[in-house]
């Protein structure tokens, strides 16, 4: 086993404002400030990732390798706590990744707001002109705002919080690493629907404004309820990605109301539109795209009290399914005191998709920092470590589907939150395959 490094000692930020400003703007992976797994814990944690990745002794690590790894996230806005969730889980991995005797992580954050077009824009040029060879990005790749200049730069993009979505297909550098929110969770939710609420015949959706995007997005989830033999109702209202008063949104949702409404929001706005719609008298049956602790907190007690319905590849850190999950779940708790969600779990196991592209490229005699031999190693092998899936004694398998650039399978399922509380209804994978109800 390679010699654990003990060199990541954490600095603290400068105190003048002006270094403030600029620190929010780029960060390296080691300078979070009070937070954040300590060196003696990353040196423990590293030994365990290596045993649990199996990574032979006298592997060629990267310990030689500094890696400029940018990273696109929402760290302001009603979604600035999912950013902050992924920018820790990427800065920890660094850490333990160092320690282990890997390369020296240095991570530009860039801030795409809500995301917003022009900081998404922005974000992709700074990088470009920094010269990153890869990034961990969000949003579908900031709904679409990167994605000419991810291919125009050859950036290799990783993105767990959207994936590949309808119109990121076709480029190039672009890669989902979670299922296609919603997508790929429709089929197998909406077959929940039929089973538990046999009367049921409607389908609309609230959610977030895709400009451009819009009408493939529509175009794929109606064709969807079709094929589950329900209805579209006519009903697909949009609010801008920032919006947190829905009280035009729901005035119509109530002259509309379908049986089965989608909240397609994210981060804080699910529990905001819940508590909303409750007090607006909505009746309809809510399934959200996703959950977090901050839609909780934004719904003032309504998910607590009525529950909240969601479908999703969610990560349960109170139970983590494999080593690897486990390792990253207590790691993360103890550096950040928080359980992790998904938007840090899917962070952490992209960083190491990072770490493990670097390994085969260096294994190959290769130069790491040229983006254009990681995504030939991606696509040689497209599989890899993942905290999802498995079982306690094996790791999980993330593997990418080279077609589609998003995931070729996945955990997921409908899953219901309520008084502190989260519990599967159903399990499925892609598209609904092996759909079962839970017992």
């Amino acid at each position: 086993m390679p010699t654990l490094r003990s060199d990541l000692r954490r600095r603290r930020p400068i105190a003048s404002l002006l270094a403030t400003l600029a620190a929010a703007a780029t960060l390296t992976a080691c300078g979070s400030g009070d937070t954040g797994v300590s060196a003696a814990d990353a040196e423990t944690q590293a030994a365990d990732l290596v045993k649990v990745l199996k990574l032979p002794d006298g592997a060629a690590l990267g310990g030689d390798v500094t890696f400029k790894l940018g990273a696109a996230l929402t760290l302001s806005g009603p979604s600035a706590g999912n950013g902050q969730s992924m920018r820790n889980a990427i800065e920890l991995a660094a850490k333990q990744i160092k320690a282990a005797g890997g390369p020296a992580l240095k991570l530009s954050v860039k801030d795409i707001k809500g995301p917003d077009p022009v900081a998404a824009k922005q974000a992709a040029s700074e990088l470009a002109s920094e010269g990153v060879p890869a990034k961990i990005t969000s949003m579908g790749d900031g709904l679409g705002a990167m994605l000419a200049d991810t291919d125009k730069n050859k950036i290799l993009s990783l993105d767990g919080v959207g994936g590949a979505q309808v119109f990121t297909r076709g480029t190039k550098y672009f890669y989902g690493t979670r299922e296609v929110a919603p997508s790929d969770a429709v089929p197998g939710a909406l077959e929940w629907f039929k089973r538990t609420h046999p009367q049921g015949r409607t389908v609309g959706l609230a959610g977030v404004d895709l400009g451009a995007q819009n009408a493939a997005i529509k175009a794929d989830m109606t064709k969807k309820f079709a094929a589950a033999g329900l209805a579209f109702n006519g009903l697909w209202e949009t609010a801008a990605p920032s919006s947190q008063d829905f009280a035009s949104m729901i005035a119509k949702i109530k002259k509309n109301p379908p049986d089965l409404l989608w909240v397609a929001f994210s981060g804080a706005s699910p529990g905001a539109f819940a508590a909303q719609a409750k007090a607006a008298g909505i009746k309809s049956e809510l399934v959200g795209i996703e959950f977090t602790q901050e839609a909780v907190k934004a719904s003032k007690g309504v998910l607590d009290s009525d529950g909240f319905t969601f479908a999703m590849d969610y990560f349960d850190a109170s139970a983590p399914p494999n080593p690897l999950a486990k390792l990253f779940a207590d790691a993360y708790k103890k550096a950040y005191g928080q359980p992790a969600d998904f938007y840090a779990a899917n962070a952490y196991e992209e960083t190491l998709m990072v770490w493990d592209l670097i390994r085969r490229v260096k294994a190959a005699g290769g130069d790491p920092g040229d983006s254009a031999q990681l995504k030939a190693a991606l696509e040689k092998d497209p599989e890899f470590a993942s905290v999802y899936g498995g079982d306690v004694a094996t790791v999980g398998t993330l593997k990418i589907d080279l077609a589609t650039h998003g995931v070729a399978s996945r955990p997921m399922g409908v899953f219901e939150y309520k008084d502190g509380k989260v519990k599967a209804l159903a399990t499925y994978n892609v598209g609904g395959q092996g759909f079962r109800l839970a017992d």
